[in-house]
């Protein structure tokens, strides 16, 4: 009897834990702005698909950095890339009309939402930016195509601000052609791409919801083998470049001032030059560089100080993350 009842526990335990595992599976739209087919995006498809989420994976044909959130207004052209059957999610690339390049990376993302909705009838559960090649903390953060994606998220004009939206960038270990190298960045890829599926777990746990209306995540994770640990952060002032704070400068490489009517004249980026400006306390910038995962909650609202939102509800969520990452290893 004793044996039967230990037994009869045990199935009791076990059926709790698939219902509750099941129970946190997601719908998540994941998007990206180095391309469908990038070794970010690839591998925190990978880590979604082994949490048993169900995920569609829509991303432009190829890289669209510095897209902030740009949206497309004119035809796309979308391809079924790969189906559930072949790695786990369906895979979407976007471009524009004639396939030549690809779509901006929040029109990707918003896009991902009406292909869940025609596919399974409901909206995604979570919208998924990342693995973006390449850090965006700082003012870095206001010109990213994988800060855009989230944004399209929770930015009422895209998806109605009725979904979390979640970025996550990194930087490479390492940027020569060697197979040491390729094997450093995959591994390192992987690790990125365990951690923010472990967030997500966590996070809808429980949950009445993921985050709060129109709050999204900027998570950037430091190019280490091992960090320190995660900081939840502002988000700093600065664009840094190798800890130096830095200004994009663009102009005309000849000279714009003197030419013809209708003369084309080359320009672009010009340089970076050295920026005087102090950094606020707390920065991502800062606690990035000291070897920390920062999480800096987000919004689609550009007004300065108080917006008249909850204030408790996002100090309540900040201290739901502060929470969570504190019972996170590392």
């Amino acid at each position: 009897m004793k044996t039967r009842l230990i037994l009869i526990k045990s199935m009791l335990f076990t059926a709790l834990a698939i219902s509750s595992y099941q129970a946190t599976a997601l719908n998540i739209v994941l998007s990206n702005d180095d391309g469908w087919s990038s070794i970010g995006i690839q591998a925190m498809k990978a880590a979604l698909v082994a949490g048993n989420h169900n995920v569609f994976l829509v991303a432009p044909l190829d890289e669209q950095s510095g897209s902030s959130a740009a949206i497309n207004t004119n035809a796309l052209e979308v391809i079924k890339q790969r189906g559930s059957a072949d790695e786990g999610a369906h895979e979407y690339s976007v471009a524009l009309a004639g396939g030549q390049e690809g779509a901006e990376p929040a029109t990707t993302a918003a896009l991902g939402v009406g292909i869940v909705q025609q596919a399974i009838g409901v909206e995604p559960d979570l919208i998924v930016s990342g693995i973006n090649a390449g850090q965006n903390l700082g003012a870095a953060a206001q010109i990213s195509g994988t800060v855009g994606g989230a944004l399209a998220a929770i930015n009422s004009a895209l998806a109605g601000g009725q979904i979390p939206g979640l970025a996550i960038s990194t930087d490479n270990i390492c940027n020569d052609d060697s197979a040491t190298c390729h094997d450093a960045n995959a591994a390192h890829y992987d690790r990125v791409a365990g951690f923010t599926a472990d967030l997500i777990e966590k996070l809808s746990k429980n949950r009445t919801e993921l985050m709060p209306q129109g709050i999204g995540l900027n998570i950037n994770y430091p190019a280490l083998e091992t960090v320190n640990g995660v900081m939840v952060s502002r988000q700093g002032r600065t664009l840094t470049i190798g800890g130096q704070p830095i200004s994009i400068t663009f102009g005309c490489f000849d000279d714009c001032s003197n030419v013809e009517i209708g003369t084309a004249v080359p320009a672009g980026i010009t340089g970076f030059a050295p920026l005087d400006l102090a950094e606020i306390k707390n920065a991502d910038t800062t606690n990035n560089a000291n070897g920390y995962i920062t999480i800096v909650p987000i919004e689609a609202d550009y007004t300065t100080g108080v917006t008249g939102r909850n204030n408790s509800v996002i100090k309540n969520f900040i201290q739901k993350i502060e929470r969570i990452v504190k019972s996170m290893e590392f």
